[in-house]
């Protein structure tokens, strides 16, 4: 059987392309297809190992933010034509590939277009109003377009119920949720390596793209003002007024990209671990503090109510408000954690058990398709 894996970029590291990387390996034959390509990157990770990755060289002459415009044309044009099985991994346009009736094309939904659907995002500068007026024909076109391709798949899947409602919302289809998985880092200890910190007051912790819509300066602001420690690591274009935020107290501290040892002993010597992005879809950041037993701090919406169960694995703020999240903040010194329980609730999302549920899923579309 020949197989394709298509998927939006792989020019960035994030939880969709773990996930692009899982599927792939569920499928270590499949072609992989994508719009732009960062061949040193994916090399360091240790990622699609082996893989043969078509991508289109023009790509790199124009700007991530105009590609955009082109990807419908670049996904929609694709010759999959040879394929037998199709599986897209999507949070924009990969779902748009044509196949015909003696294929099957199975796609795993991210999240529609965030950009495209009135969710926060990282294209801030959107959100000015002559930006809304330039962008409207566009997006008009866009939204034409990823309704368009969202008919296509044979069977959707998704992150969790948050993505399956937005699904049914925006293009009135079903889709099958297979949850994403932790990815727990190795501990120092295990790898004879110190423990980087150790704190009397142990410090909160972020570990985050550093995007607007990720709400870090309210979680810095809270912090800084009440003489909490944060710690927080991680990039992104929000990267410069964060640092200048956090400048203004002695309590933050922005550490930047760090390694997965260093990750790792982030977690292990906070206190908490904060989630305050607007609107999750999923929120993979939510339970990989967990694995390591550390209770969250999250906002009430999205994806973390399926991800942290409350007074258990942590506890919720209803309002992007500095008053909620200091009240929350509060309740976490006023419980104690059982870090086992919490452990046992992380190990329940594990990367085994998303790539047998992915498998079952093909396979189980496969055989009455081929029968049909």
């Amino acid at each position: 059987m020949k197989i394709a894996v298509i998927h939006d970029y792989l020019d960035v590291y994030g939880g969709a392309e773990v996930l692009a990387n899982a599927i792939f390996e569920v499928f270590p034959d499949a072609d992989v297809y994508t719009a732009k390509y960062n061949k040193q990157l994916l090399n360091s990770l240790g990622i699609f190992k082996g893989a043969k990755i078509f991508f289109p060289n023009w790509a790199k002459y124009i700007p991530k933010k105009l590609l955009v415009l082109f990807l419908p044309f670049y996904f929609e044009n694709l010759d999959l034509s040879k394929y037998d099985l199709v599986i897209s991994s999507t949070a924009h346009f990969a779902k748009g590939v044509k196949t015909n009736k003696n294929q099957l094309h199975i796609s795993y939904i991210h999240t529609p277009p965030r950009f495209l659907y009135g969710y926060e995002s990282s294209t801030k500068n959107r959100n000015a109003w002559y930006m809304k007026i330039l962008l409207w024909p566009i997006d008009l076109y866009l939204r034409y377009k990823d309704q368009q391709f969202a008919n296509r798949p044979d069977y959707l899947l998704c992150n969790s119920k948050e993505v399956q409602n937005r699904i049914k919302r925006i293009y009135k289809r079903d889709a099958t949720v297979i949850y994403p998985f932790v990815q727990i880092g190795v501990a120092p200890e295990k790898k004879g390596l110190p423990l980087l910190f150790k704190y009397d007051n142990p410090p909160y912790l972020i570990v985050s793209r550093l995007e607007s819509y990720k709400n870090i300066d309210l979680t810095i602001n809270v912090c800084g003002k009440n003489n909490i420690r944060l710690k927080i690591a991680g990039d992104g274009s929000e990267m410069e007024n964060l640092k200048k935020l956090a400048s203004k107290y002695k309590t933050v501290k922005m550490f930047g990209l760090v390694s997965e040892e260093m990750k790792s002993a982030l977690y292990q010597t906070c206190k908490a671990v904060v989630c305050s992005a607007k609107n999750e879809d999923f929120g993979i950041s939510a339970i990989e503090p967990m694995a390591y037993g550390k209770p969250v701090v999250a906002v009430n919406r999205g994806g973390y109510l399926e991800t942290v169960i409350e007074n258990k694995t942590g506890v919720f703020f209803d309002d992007l408000t500095e008053e909620s999240l200091l009240e929350a903040i509060k309740k976490i010194d006023a419980i104690k954690w059982d870090s086992g329980e919490i452990k046992k609730h992380a190990l329940s999302f594990t990367k085994e058990k998303f790539q047998r549920n992915i498998k079952n899923f093909v396979e189980g579309k496969l055989i009455p398709f081929h029968n049909s």
